[in-house]
Parts: structure tokens; sequence; C-alpha cells
């Protein structure tokens, strides 16, 4: 009797063991280096909505909404990379290259159009058929390429220890506010950041770590012409990457809500601005 008691002790044990064990931890860098010379296809979107709303005496009396969508397909080379693994210079022959709104859709550059592209902390620059790039063309270019890799990524989401697929571990805030820059941190007196490690995927046979994470500012207060407005702040992003750390991203994303509310008197001004960017690369 004694010994059947001690067995079924034993495949207790066994089985509420058994899913600790099959969870490993994983030494997870979600800041990868890029190397020159490295090529892929590049698909990204960018998606902007602004939403205007003015009420007086809690009565809405105006409205305007402005929706825009950026989108690329492009074979990129990449020519240089800094010390940490950024893009410095690469260039890109265009596919599909389109700026969409509700009314119409424009074709920004023609199939086969050689653009070269060089970041720093400044910005970018971009040549189109070995010719400075106008302003707009510029602009829409900024929205959807990227110096993609290096540390910064890292230095914003890595967790300090190997984490198994479900943990938690907080963003580094302080890298979160040197992103926003001086002048918009300096208003945020709060701000708080959490990542996840959501599940490990498969994306082209190969097994990839999914990560997201999420920062928030909930409550702060800027001023427009002297009058305060009440704003809040929300950024999330998802990392698709190999579970390999010597390999490049798969996929990204993310996201940025902003909301303000300008009150005057009896009239109120409420304005919700959110952009996003996807971007796949494929090698």
């Amino acid at each position: 009797m004694h010994h059947k008691h001690c067995c079924k002790a034993l495949l207790f044990l066994l089985l509420w063991a058994a899913p600790l064990v099959a969870q490993p931890t994983y030494e997870l860098r979600v800041g990868r280096v890029i190397k020159a010379f490295d090529e892929y296809t590049l698909r990204s979107t960018y998606v902007s909505s602004q939403s205007t709303r003015v009420y007086i005496d809690n009565v809405e009396r105006g409205a305007e909404d402005q929706n825009l969508q950026v989108s690329i397909v492009a074979k990129c080379s990449v020519v240089s990379v800094t010390t940490d693994g950024q893009e410095k210079e690469k260039r890109l022959i265009i596919r599909d290259f389109r700026r969409i709104t509700p009314t119409d859709t424009t074709d920004v550059l023609p199939t086969g159009t050689k653009v070269r592209c060089w970041f720093s902390d400044s910005g970018a620059v971009f040549t189109v058929d070995d010719q400075p790039a106008h302003d707009t063309i510029s602009s829409l270019l900024s929205m959807v390429v990227k110096g993609e890799g290096g540390a910064r990524t890292g230095a914003l989401l890595d967790p300090k220890k190997p984490v198994r697929v479900g943990q938690t571990w907080k963003m580094n805030v302080s890298e979160f506010r040197r992103i926003l820059g001086k002048e918009t941190s300096a208003l945020i007196k709060k701000v708080a950041g959490t990542c996840t490690f959501e599940r490990i995927d498969t994306v082209n046979s190969l097994p990839v770590c999914v990560v997201t994470a999420k920062a928030e500012a909930p409550n702060f207060t800027m001023y427009f012409d002297g009058y305060p407005s009440q704003a809040s702040l929300t950024t999330t992003f998802q990392l698709v990457l190999p579970v390999d750390n010597r390999f490049p991203p798969e996929q990204l994303f993310s996201e940025s809500a902003q909301r303000i509310v300008t009150k005057r008197e009896n009239v109120r001004m409420v304005l919700e601005v959110r952009s996003s960017r996807s971007t796949t690369f494929v090698r």
C-alpha cells in the first residue's frame, strides 16, 4: 500500500514538473545587426489618420478627418552599416511606390527607379536616379524607408536576462524618452513601458520569436498659444525575430496614438492622431 502511494506521488510530481521542463529560456536580443552587402525585398506600409472635433457647449459643431497611406515594394541592397550594425547607406530599386488617400491613388515613382538612401542621427537623405529627391518624395520615402538594425532597438526593448515565452519585462524608459526628444519628454512626467515575449512561431520555415511592447504616457499637459491642453500618448511595437540572434528581423510593426483636448471657456477641441508602420523583409 505504501508502495502504491509513493508511485502516485512520483507520477504527480513528474506530470507537474513536465510543463516547467518544456519551457526553455532564450537569450533574446531584439536589436539585431545588419551586414553590408545584405539584400532583401522591402515591403513597407505607413498609415496615418487625424481626427479633429470641435464642441461648443458640449455640442459638436465641426469635424475634420485626414487619412493617408503610403506603401512601397523595393529591392534593397545594403552598401554600408554603422559600427553597431545599423544601415548607413542602401540602394533601392522601386517595384511599387504609392500614395493613397480616400479620394485618390498616386504612383509616386515608376517601377525600376533607382533610389539611394543615407541615414544619420539628423535624418535621411535620398537621391532618385542620381538626382536629389524632391522634398515631397523625400518626405514620403522617410515614412516607409528607415535605417534598419543596430543597437538602439535593443537598448529600448532587450530583456536583461534570458526569458521564457509569456514572460514580461520593463521597457527602458530612459531610451524611450530619448527617442521622443527633449521637448516632448520634458512635458511628460510619468511614462511606463512593458515588453512581452508572446510566442514562438514560424515564418517561411524559419523559427521566430514574436515580441510585443507598449509604452504609455496617460496624462500630461501641452500648451497651444498659452492655453493648456490635456494629452495622452500610447506607442506599441511588434517584432518578429529569428530565434537565432545572428539573423535580422523578419517583420516589424509600430504604432503611435496621441489624443489632445484643448478647452477655452465653452469651446472644446479634441484632436486624435494615429500613425503606424508595418514592414516585412523578404530574404
